[in-house]
C-alpha cells in the first residue's frame, strides 16, 4: 500500500509546516525582528494553502512544494543564525518571503491549468460514453441488415443444394 504523489507532497509539506512551528519561537535581535518572523511565516502558510488549493484541482505541484521546502529551510537557518548574525538572518527571512510569493502567484497558473486538464479528461469522458451509445445503438437497429448484407456479398457465388439431389 503506497502513497500517491499527491498524498505524499501533502505528507512532506504537513511534516515541514510542523517542523517549521515548532522551531519557530520569536527571537528579538537587532535587525532580525519578531515581525519579519511572522511575515515570513504567514507567507509560507498562505503559500501552502495556495499549492493545497493548486494539487486540489489537479496542478502538477511537485516543482512547488520544492521551492516552499526551501523558502522553511531559509526561515529555519534564519532562526538558527539570528542571535549571531542578525544580518543574514534577516536576508534568508526576506528571500524566504520572496520565494514564498512567487510559489503563491506560480500556484494560481499551475490551479487554473490543472482545472482546465481536469474539465479536458470529463469531456473526453463524455464523448467516449457518447460514441459507446451511439454505436451500440446503431448496432441493435441496424446490424441485423449489415450482417445480412455482408453474408450476402460474401456468399454470392456459393450454389446451395438440397440432400435430394
Amino acid at each position: 500500500m503506497g502513497l500517491t504523489p499527491s498524498a505524499l507532497s501533502r505528507f512532506i509539506m504537513g511534516i515541514a509546516l510542523i517542523g517549521l512551528m515548532i522551531s519557530a519561537t520569536p527571537i528579538r535581535s537587532h535587525e532580525a525582528t519578531g515581525d519579519s518572523v511572522a511575515t515570513a511565516n504567514d507567507s509560507v502558510n498562505s503559500a501552502f494553502s495556495s499549492v493545497y488549493y493548486a494539487e486540489q484541482n489537479g496542478g502538477d505541484v511537485s516543482g512547488l512544494v520544492a521551492k516552499l521546502n526551501t523558502a522553511i529551510l531559509l526561515i529555519q537557518n534564519a532562526l538558527a543564525e539570528n542571535a549571531t548574525n542578525p544580518n543574514a538572518a534577516a536576508t534568508n527571512f526576506s528571500n524566504s518571503t520572496t520565494i514564498t510569493q512567487q510559489v503563491s502567484m506560480a500556484s494560481s497558473l499551475i490551479s487554473n491549468s490543472g482545472a482546465a486538464a481536469r474539465q479536458l479528461r470529463l469531456y473526453e469522458s463524455l464523448g467516449n460514453a457518447v460514441a459507446t451509445i451511439g454505436i451500440a445503438t446503431l448496432t441493435y437497429l441496424k446490424g441485423d441488415r449489415v450482417y445480412r448484407r455482408l453474408w450476402y456479398y460474401v456468399y454470392k457465388n456459393y450454389l446451395v443444394k438440397s440432400e435430394n439431389e
